[in-house]
């Protein structure tokens, strides 16, 4: 039986994701890993529609009382391999849970130097180290898209608005 999708709060409790419109929606790729004793890392949600999967990793140091959000490299070497690897990791999760459609890679990013330019660099960055090229060629294809949103692009995105990405409580 496939669940509807469900609200889900991130880890700093200050934004929360919509997947009530998604066909089946999950945060606890983490959960699994961690009981199993597994060293994967994870991106923080999948959300399902009729069409494809979305995979979405999220980082916001932009958030009101975000520590030390100067320090925070996206572009970073390590970061960059970081974010890739949570993309592949969690194929692990979706192969087991037996989800097939085409499978889409979102990072979600608000950072105090971000702005287009930055995300377009990061994404492609990001995207070098995801299997694009690994996949041509081939009969199956384990991304179909890799993109690098600000929060408002994500809201603002023909698909994925449908999954609004809001504050649980308005700032003050």
């Amino acid at each position: 039986m496939k669940l509807p999708g469900e609200i889900y709060i991130e880890e700093n409790g200050v934004f929360q994701l919509d997947c009530s419109a998604a066909l089946w929606s999950t945060d606890q790729i983490h959960t699994l890993y961690h009981a199993a004793g597994t060293f994967l890392c994870d991106a923080d949600f999948v959300a399902e529609t009729e069409k494809f999967l979305v995979l979405i990793e999220y980082k916001n140091a932009s958030i009101p009382n975000a520590a030390n959000p100067d320090r925070f490299k996206p572009s970073s070497p390590q970061k960059i391999d970081n974010i890739a690897r949570k993309f592949y990791d969690s194929l692990h999760y979706l192969t087991l849970e037996a989800k097939n459609k085409p499978l889409r890679y979102v990072y979600i990013v608000e950072y105090p130097q971000a702005g287009v330019t930055e995300r377009k660099m990061l994404r492609n960055a990001i995207a070098n180290k995801l299997p694009f090229k690994m996949q041509q060629g081939r009969q199956r294809k384990l991304v179909d898209d890799f993109e690098v949103l600000s929060i408002s692009e994500w809201n603002e995105h023909a698909e994925y608005a449908v999954f609004p990405l809001t504050p649980v409580y308005p700032f003050s």
